[in-house]
């Protein structure tokens, strides 16, 4: 908050006190409504608002969250010192089309959800007291993106400015750009070239002066001032800098412009623009240099909403994100799948972030003007309005572009639509050039051949591919498989890694991870095969791992339904253990070493006794880790591939652990956690002993922690004499390789808990002394699971519609008769159904029995609590 107030300070500063160019912030007194038609609205109907503002929270509740048409309406009056000036409003963004009014009047639409505009107030319609009325829909009709694996919020989410100019002033009619625009096209250690071109409103044609000032540290280095007579574009070309300090991530120096226009010796307007000298190339031999050096370039996306925000976060978010991805020791950061706030660019020049900035032509393109136009002019927003940043590199303007068109264009129809596809590609990449041709052009496509069959991967400079070979599908190793191939067929062509993760849930852990089991374990596993093969291989110049943040998509289910949780770090921005590995692996300033385990604090493990042997996982980027547990050394470790994997003697209850890193015998580095340690027997007779609580998530390797009741759910496991477990059945998979749905479960608000299941399941025994026992079962009928979704790249089996009807018995006592968890949940799949009964255990176990009648038997979930 201190560093957004201090840039506040500056803004004011160099666009207020210093020139006539004053800007006010306009984001109070609004008032919202909820509806598209305001005749029939009352007064008490408008809900005040302070912008930025979303409408869609409910996009964290449900699936189908509000898209339509909304209105904001504010009364202002003009302050005396602004009588004589002309008047704009910018509007940061509005998602994703918007309408204008000023006193009734249509000043100006907008379509485009994530770009900056103007809008001049004209004075002839300005009275002592005005209302301003915006239109906003969110529906994107013929606005890119037309869908996406993430929510479209609607409202005015960023900052609205007012802004007091002279009639004469630096030009705000393009594109919401500055309007002076900054290049560098020569730059060497010994020298760059600096031009400068702009426009300039001057309705009177008066003869007026640009002049610029170009300071290092503060000190003026170049000065140069031209006349003009016109509103016609001004340059100053060839302006050169002697041994200009150079900008990376690891020096991100900047110089910086002072613009004036004067007037004589008056200044009437001016802006300051930050500069950074630095020059790039990419290809398969040597990669991608920056200043003649090669640079893999290592990062990750990131899209922006934060829950309770939405995407109208405050300007902290934006900080506290970039520092954390810096802090990570990124030095690459994709803004997925749209232009970003002018703050987020900001700090990624002052930090040292090298962008790829994108338009959201996303999923598929509608073939007609209206769509080409929009994606057109998006395009040309984002380049004008971050022209001026060094460290944008990379401009992009599609992702996934034909992933839906299987679902929604008629076969016979699909490859006219794919060839209209190539060809937008094509007419974008000629505008990019146009607007752009310093820097690279790039595009991200899914693991499909596809792309390269109808010509639309060989468009841009640079293709970037979203690969999640042994997450949605395949094997881990064939991702190397598959970009070795790429590169064997397309020698030529620098490749980014655009996209690569896996899904977590904090709740999910296991000792056995596999695929699409969205235990944290998993994730890192994935994580930590990904990063190294990209690294040996030079012709892929860059990767981003997919997500920094778990962010919102409201038709997502898997287990954490409306969450895309591949983060690296959770929604609120806790960073995950492998957001620790990734430090740990492209840190090289600084030692570093992370105990694995602040997802995993509270483990509840399957043993008999009062100490056990867990596992546990230390990363870190010293050669040696040293561990001391409960005060006892023990020996230390060599470190590979970034971590070190340990087995610990732990007791009931905490335990402290001291992480100690080592380089040539000296500590470089140390991390302390405690650990909190209960036991569930794996001998169940010990339960008159203990009074234990056992619940199992059965036909689950993952344990399954419910933090609301403080219960853990063991993974499941075989029956052995003296314990429990599933006599028979097998694990459901409702699609290869994959254990349980991704469908999201109704009823409950613990998905993976019925998301998984033993079916063909006759028996499942519990060895339990004589005793009363309260038995909880858990359904949920997933064989009818909703349509993949497509970005879900896996191939689904087939439905059943028949119902699975079974009886249930315990100890040979029929418990329910013809029981039918679909008919139970009034005829709902993936509907959580919980069946509870007390039982009077006469002998040594309770055997639970299920009795096909029509279908399948299953199981999702069993607990057994000694009364």
């Amino acid at each position: 908050m201190k560093f957004f107030l201090i840039h506040i300070a500056i803004l004011f500063l160099s666009y207020g006190a210093l020139a006539q160019r004053i800007t006010t912030s306009f984001n109070n007194d609004w008032k919202f409504l909820s509806a598209a038609d305001t005749l029939a609205a009352k007064d008490v109907d408008w809900k005040p608002v302070t912008i930025p503002h979303t409408w869609n929270l409910d996009a964290y509740e449900k699936r189908d969250y509000k898209r339509g048409k909304c209105w904001y309406r504010k009364s202002f009056t003009i302050p005396h010192s602004f009588r004589n000036k002309e008047i704009y409003l910018r509007f940061d963004a509005v998602n994703s089309y918007a309408e204008v009014y000023l006193n009734g009047q249509l000043l100006a639409t907008h379509s485009g959800g994530y770009s900056a505009f103007n809008v001049l107030l004209p004075k002839k319609i300005l009275k002592p007291v005005n209302e301003l009325r915006v239109l906003v829909d969110n529906r994107n009709i013929d606005i890119p993106p037309l869908s996406g694996d993430f929510t479209i919020f609607g409202g005015i989410y960023r900052q609205v400015w007012m802004i007091a100019v002279e009639k004469e002033h630096f030009d705000l009619d393009n594109h919401g750009s500055p309007g002076v625009f900054i290049s560098t096209p020569m730059v060497t250690r010994k020298s760059a070239s600096v031009n400068v071109k702009g426009m300039v409103a001057n309705p009177q044609k008066e003869t007026l002066k640009v002049q610029l000032q170009l300071s290092n540290n503060g000190k003026v280095i170049l000065s140069k001032s031209i006349k003009i007579t016109s509103g016609i574009e001004w340059q100053m070309n060839n302006l050169i800098v002697a041994n200009p300090q150079l900008w990376s991530p690891d020096t991100p120096h900047l110089y910086h412009a002072n613009l004036k226009l004067l007037r004589g010796n008056r200044v009437i307007d001016e802006l300051n623009i930050p500069i950074g000298f630095r020059w790039f190339s990419a290809d398969t031999r040597n990669g991608f240099l920056l200043n003649g050096h090669p640079l893999k370039l290592m990062g990750t996306n990131r899209h922006q909403d934060q829950k309770p925000f939405g995407i109208a976060v405050p300007q902290w978010v934006h900080e506290n994100d970039i520092r954390l991805i810096k802090e990570m020791g990124a030095n690459f950061l994709r803004l997925a799948h749209y232009q970003q706030d002018d703050e987020v660019l900001r700090l990624c020049d002052s930090l040292g972030l090298i962008v790829w900035e994108e338009i959201p032509v996303v999923d598929i393109i509608k073939d007609n003007d209206t769509f080409r136009r929009n994606a057109r002019s998006e395009l040309i927003d984002m380049i004008r309005q971050h022209y001026n940043h060094p460290s944008v590199v990379f401009w992009g303007y599609m992702n996934e572009a034909i992933i839906q068109v299987q679902y929604r264009i008629p076969n016979e129809e699909q490859p006219p639509f794919y060839q209209k596809t190539v060809a937008l590609a094509k007419e974008l990449e000629h505008l990019l050039k146009q607007e752009d041709n310093s820097r690279l052009s790039v595009m991200a496509c899914h693991g499909s051949n596809l792309y390269n069959e109808i010509g639309l991967a060989g468009i841009t400079d640079v293709l970037g591919w979203n690969l999640y070979q042994g997450w949605y599908g395949d094997n881990l190793t064939d991702f190397e498989k598959f970009t070795d191939e790429q590169h064997e067929k397309y020698p030529d062509r620098p490749i980014i890694i655009s996209e690569f993760g896996a899904g977590s849930d904090k709740r999910l852990h296991t000792l056995h991870p596999e695929k699409f089991d969205f235990s944290i374990g998993y994730q890192q596993k994935l994580l930590e095969h990904y990063l190294p093969q990209i690294v040996k291989r030079p012709y892929i110049i860059g990767a981003t791992e997919w997500n920094f943040i778990d962010f919102n998509v409201a038709s997502r289910q898997e287990s954490m339904p409306r969450t895309n949780n591949k983060g690296l770090v959770y929604n609120d921005r806790t960073p995950k253990d492998v957001y620790y590995y990734f430090q740990s692996f492209l840190r090289k300033d600084t030692a570093m070493v992370h105990i694995a385990s602040d997802d995993w604090k509270v483990r509840d493990v399957v043993s008999d006794g009062d100490s056990t042997t867990i596992p546990l996982k230390i990363y870190s980027n010293q050669p040696y880790v040293q561990l001391k547990v409960n005060g006892q050394m023990m020996v230390k470790n060599p470190v590979q591939n970034f971590y070190s994997d340990w087995l610990i003697r732990v007791p009931k209850g905490s335990t402290i652990v001291e992480a100690i890193a080592t380089e040539g015998g000296n500590i470089t580095a140390m991390d302390t956690l405690r650990i909190e340690t209960r036991f569930t027997p794996f001998s169940t007779l010990l339960i008159h002993q203990k009074k234990w609580n056992i619940a199992i998530n059965v036909g689950s390797n993952c344990s399954f922690y419910d933090q609301a009741n403080d219960i853990t759910w063991q993974a499941d496991k075989s029956y052995t004499p003296g314990s429990w477990g599933f006599v028979d059945g097998s694990i459901f998979r409702k699609s290869p390789g994959r254990i349980g749905t991704t469908a999201e479960i109704a009823g409950t608000f613990n998905d993976p808990l019925f998301q998984t299941m033993r079916e063909s399941i006759s028996s499942y025994r519990i060895d339990a002394p004589p005793g009363k026992y309260e038995i909880e079962l858990l359904f949920a009928d997933l064989y009818n699971a909703p349509p993949p979704q497509a970005y879900d790249l896996s191939k689904g089996t087939a439905n059943s519609n028949d119902a699975n009807v079974f009886d249930i018995s315990i100890n040979d006592s029929v418990f329910c008769s013809d029981f039918s968890p679909y008919l139970t949940a009034d005829k709902r799949n993936n509907a959580a159904v919980v069946k509870k009964i007390i039982v009077n255990n006469a002998g040594n176990s309770i055997q639970i029995s299920f009795l096909k009648k029509s279908g399948h038997t299953f199981l999702n979930g069993l607990r057994v609590k000694q009364l």
